[in-house]
């Protein structure tokens, strides 16, 4: 932990706990903020290219430091007609990657949360990166919201319904 998966799911329970308040944090929304908490792992192709005899070791980590992960998402959302709105998801993906990432037991040096202002590392040492119970636990959640989501949509149907 935290796999892709955690990562995914903390951006899909996030949104979705803020839809039931707010339209904004729609589906489509949500999407993007799903694809911006993978952003920061871009450096993980490294595995597929090497594959191939691509050695991109010295460039893809650079992904991983919130600034390079903003300048991703503010590119990718230069493809969207609102592009404030999907700048605005994609970082709330990158922002719950990077708090997922924090809470780990360091195995390296931790995480550059403030380059280019400080080369100080960040990581608060609580969970160790091979605790799958905490994926576990965050696929429990992410599947009783989603169902709560249904009933909640079922139940304004029904009122609907009875109104009529």
């Amino acid at each position: 932990m935290p796999d892709w998966i955690v990562h995914i799911c903390i951006a899909y329970l996030v949104c979705r706990i803020l839809y039931f308040k707010y339209p904004l944090f729609g589906p489509q929304n949500t999407i993007l903020a799903m694809i911006g908490s993978l952003l920061p792992d871009i450096f993980k192709l490294q595995i597929i290219f090497s594959q191939f005899g691509i050695d991109l070791i010295d460039f893809l980590p650079f992904f991983h430091i919130p600034v390079a992960s903003f300048i991703v998402a503010g590119i990718i959302s230069q493809f969207f007609e609102n592009k404030r709105i999907a700048f605005s998801f994609l970082v709330i993906g990158v922002i719950s990657h990077f708090v997922m990432d924090s809470l780990l037991i360091s195995v390296g040096e931790g995480l550059y949360l403030f380059f280019p202002f400080s080369w100080q590392t960040f990581h608060l040492d609580l969970i160790s990166p091979d605790d799958y119970w905490i994926t576990l636990v965050i696929l429990l959640l992410t599947f009783l919201v989603y169902f709560l989501g249904l009933w909640i949509k079922k139940k304004h149907q029904n009122i609907q319904l009875i109104e009529k």
